[in-house]
């Protein structure tokens, strides 16, 4: 005995209720790929020369912006070092998802390392593209971590891990002191919010490329 045909409404409504799933699923992968929701107040695009040319020295602690310098970065001037993870690693030009794929990026709105309050913001991956980020939530007190930038090496000391709102763009303002800024998803695997591991600047060192991390630059 044949089963009953399907009329058209009913197949209609099935592909309307695929499509509508397969949208979530690419929406939610979407959302993990990006740091953060989208921040609110901003008016100018990214890359909109409206908002550059804000002094990296000492920047508001009030709103995003990108400095002339951030516009200028390259892919690969900037490299992470964290000895406990035993990482080192690149830092990517933005946190688009072409840029996470190929390791930690740097936020628009980041400053690089330097003279002043600047926040060094970036995002990474804890579960896909080679986890960069997977252990970040085992760094604490005493830990280092470290920013080869212009031939100098910035020592940071860890400070805190927190747990966010997954569009609490707060970490990446300006922190009032010269820091370091790491996020990625929280829970593993999840976008439900993001942890921010946070390290303050502690000493700075011309970089010598026969050194060794752990030996010449920890106290």
């Amino acid at each position: 005995m044949s089963g009953k045909r399907r009329s058209p409404a009913s197949w209609a409504g099935a592909v309307l209720m695929a499509a509508g799933f397969v949208f979530l699923v690419l929406a939610l992968y979407m959302n993990r790929l990006w740091p953060f929701g989208p921040p609110e107040g901003v008016q100018a695009s990214p890359r909109d020369p409206a908002i550059f040319a804000v002094p990296e020295e000492d920047p508001p602690g009030d709103k995003l912006f990108i400095s002339t310098e951030r516009q200028q970065y390259q892919s690969g001037t900037l490299r992470l070092v964290i000895p406990k993870l035993e990482l080192d690693l690149a830092i990517q030009n933005g946190v688009d998802e072409a840029s996470l794929e190929q390791g930690p990026g740097l936020y628009d709105y980041a400053q690089l390392p330097g003279t002043g309050n600047r926040n060094v913001s970036i995002a990474g991956h804890r579960d896909i593209h080679g986890s960069p980020f997977y252990y970040v939530d085992t760094l604490t007190d005493n830990d280092y971590l470290y920013l080869i930038y212009d031939g100098t090496v910035y020592r940071y000391t860890y400070k805190s891990t927190t747990i966010v709102a997954d569009d609490d763009w707060g970490p990446i303002y300006s922190q009032g002191f010269s820091c370091l800024t790491l996020t990625s998803c929280d829970p593993i695997g999840t976008t439900q919010n993001r942890i921010i591991v946070q390290a303050e600047l502690s000493q700075r060192t011309p970089y010598r490329s026969d050194d060794s991390f752990e030996a010449a630059y920890q106290p």
